[in-house]
């Protein structure tokens, strides 16, 4: 992890820090970390020391695992607004998951005790703990039961349509990203994307996909 930076306490456009009081806020940037980060970084890697709460400012990340054949599972994916500007996946002593940078910005990571001790003392941390542990628990409880019950045109129909608003939009995602998205291989994912395309729901290019009939991709969930 890069050194501390030295810099004016800031919320950027995470709402918990944006909330906190002045002092509070300067606590927690006099005790954490500001790491920034590039696209594709590995921020930490699964089964490496993390016991740390992280307070995403700019960019985006993305937690992961990959099984040892390299199958790779997207557990969740954290931006500054996700569970309220707090992420808690990597407050266990060892990291449950890779995290790495989709796009390049900065996270605050303040360490599991640190945060612990604040918590106690300060109601607004303490609730935004609870909260940011509820929407992971149900995060990952509705990602289970999708995998578990549904098929894997289910899936990926639902991630098309979560992704767009209209027909015409683009979704910038490589087969092999959807693959790990809905928790298939990338062959099965092709199959279904180019069943898809023959029946003029999406038109595939080249690590993208344009659905032209979000009706009929609703048919498929």
């Amino acid at each position: 992890m890069e050194p501390r930076v030295n810099a004016a306490p800031e919320s950027g456009a995470n709402p918990l820090l944006a909330r906190c009081s002045e002092e509070t806020r300067a606590v927690l940037y006099e005790l954490g970390r500001v790491r920034s980060f590039g696209s594709d970084d590995l921020l930490y890697g699964e089964g490496e020391d993390t016991a740390v709460v992280l307070f995403p400012l700019e960019g985006t990340l993305q937690m992961s695992k990959t099984a040892p054949r390299g199958r790779r599972q997207v557990l969740c994916t954290v931006d500054s607004q996700g569970c309220g500007g707090i992420c808690l996946l990597t407050m266990a002593d060892r990291g449950p998951a890779d995290v790495r940078a989709l796009k390049g910005g900065r996270v605050l990571a303040l360490e599991r005790d640190a945060f612990q001790r604040l918590a106690r003392t300060d109601p607004l941390l303490c609730q935004a703990g609870w909260h940011g542990a509820a929407q992971c628990l149900s995060h990952l409880s509705n990602l289970v039961e999708n995998l578990s019950f549904n098929k894997v045109s289910q899936r990926v129909a639902l991630l098309l349509l979560e992704a767009t608003g209209q027909n015409g939009d683009l979704v910038r995602l490589t087969q092999a990203d959807l693959a790990a998205e809905v928790g298939t291989t990338r062959e099965v994912v092709a199959r279904c994307l180019a069943g898809l395309q023959t029946a003029g729901t999406i038109r595939l290019g080249r690590g993208r996909i344009t659905v032209m009939k979000r009706e009929l991709l609703s048919l498929e969930v």
